[in-house]
């Protein structure tokens, strides 16, 4: 039995004796793992060393909504800030809901629960929890006491929020009246008629696709008239960020191969975004999302069969770095499609799920075994048993929006996947909003 637990995500701990193993060569990993790895307390200096001089830092998450990795996130985000000048926090959002919340964490403008409430409904149902409203609270409280700013970001294509429409339409009014008219037939019937994410993907999805493809051609026509007359940066982003979320929409999603393609152009979007921030501003950034995405080879090749953290290594090379998560039991949040929930549900199509301890064979089952009960290890400084172990790949958890199964365990190489590899023991389900 383990002994010891880490309070609150931070406080000391003890070392843990290892229960029996498989067999001796996991002993034998272990061993190696023990002399490397670093207890997750509060003193973040190890992974202060780990990320070094990266201007990138890709934290994985290993569910959509679990209390710890939100945490993790808060906290890794804090210390780059203070210790390694970090400016910028990116996530798997959509670009208009990053505009929305950074008005928030800078200016105040905004309620960030309903800007919750309106853009992550549907695909990104599971971030609306308390965990993460925590941490844009202490982006906007740091803010008000900091003249050194931090900013909001999201990188992702799902929902063409409104904002980005006026924004676009509000600059062309103002430095080209004469195009006014173009824009506005350009895009004629492209804003959104709800604020809910989901429901328009629903509807946006159910157009026929000659449709999309067209209505795809009309907000890249949109973005090329900005970019030919010189336009703002900003403004030609908010444009580039439509294209993007209507050339996601045109591909046939009908088809395996459409789903294939739109997923790649997804990552590719997710990463080009983040690059573009750091480009243009010279923010350092911290980008988060599912493990799946943050890896730098494919974990789940359905849905991120090429995922933006291997993207990102090959266009900023060594000033990225890439952190994935790992837990061996406890609780999740995922979106029902079918049916009850098992238990009562906090919110109406959410329930709650959780696994047990991971069974031999997994890449939790080895990494539970390692003295601390919480722990931080670099991937590229490990003994040579332990790299062996980590070059391998074996069943891991990584869990999105559904109810998980072990048969959908997928299969994963951490080493070849991550640079850094964070493991919680123990973990529980976030705290969903109202």
């Amino acid at each position: 039995m383990k002994k010891t637990a880490i309070l609150a995500l931070g406080l000391a701990l003890a070392t843990i004796p290892s229960p029996a193993l498989a067999g001796t060569d996991d002993a034998k990993v272990v061993a190696a793992l023990d002399t490397v790895a670093k207890p997750l307390t509060r003193d973040l200096d190890a992974f202060g060393a780990m990320v070094g001089d990266a201007q990138v830092v890709g934290v994985g998450e290993a569910t959509h909504s679990t209390v710890e990795f939100y945490t993790l996130n808060q906290r890794l985000f804090r210390y780059l800030v203070t210790e390694k000048g970090f400016t910028t926090f990116a996530r798997e959002l959509s670009w208009s809901t990053g505009v929305r919340l950074n008005d928030y964490v800078l200016h105040g403008e905004g309620d960030p629960r309903a800007i919750f409430r309106d853009e992550v409904k549907g695909p990104y149902d599971l971030f609306d929890n308390q965990e993460f409203l925590n941490l844009v609270q202490w982006m906007r409280a740091y803010n008000t006491t900091h003249a050194h700013k931090v900013q909001f970001m999201g990188a992702d294509l799902l929902y063409p929020g409104d904002l980005l429409f006026d924004k676009v339409l509000g600059y062309v009014k103002q430095h080209h009246p004469g195009l006014l008219g173009e824009f506005t037939k350009l895009y004629d019937g492209l804003r959104p008629t709800t604020k809910n994410a989901g429901e328009y993907m629903g509807m946006a999805l159910a157009v026929p696709l000659k449709t999309r493809q067209d209505n795809a051609e009309r907000a890249t026509q949109a973005l090329k008239l900005l970019q030919k007359h010189g336009a703002d940066r900003w403004v030609v982003q908010h444009a580039r960020a439509l294209s993007q979320t209507f050339t996601d929409f045109a591909f046939d999603q009908a088809t395996a191969e459409g789903r294939r393609q739109a997923a790649v152009y997804r990552d590719s979007v997710l990463a080009g975004n983040v690059a573009w921030w750091n480009k243009t501003t010279g923010d350092k950034i911290q980008i988060s999302g599912l493990n799946a995405h943050l890896s730098y080879t494919p974990i789940d090749t359905t849905y991120v069969p090429a995922p933006m953290g291997g993207m990102l290594r090959k266009q900023l090379g060594d000033r990225f770095v890439t952190v994935g998560t790992t837990f061996e039991r406890g609780g999740y949040n995922y979106t029902l499609t079918e049916g009850d929930c098992p238990k009562p549900a906090e919110r109406p199509m959410t329930c709650k799920g959780s696994v047990e301890a991971a069974p031999s064979g997994y890449n939790e089952y080895v990494l539970d075994q390692v003295r601390y009960r919480d722990f931080i290890l670099d991937t590229r400084t490990t003994p040579a048993a332990a790299k062996q172990w980590l070059a391998q790949e074996r069943s891991t958890r990584v869990i999105g929006g559904g109810f998980w199964t072990p048969e959908q365990a997928f299969q994963a190489s951490l080493g070849a996947s991550f640079d850094v590899v964070i493991h919680f023991h123990s973990v529980k389900a976030a705290h969903l909003l109202p």
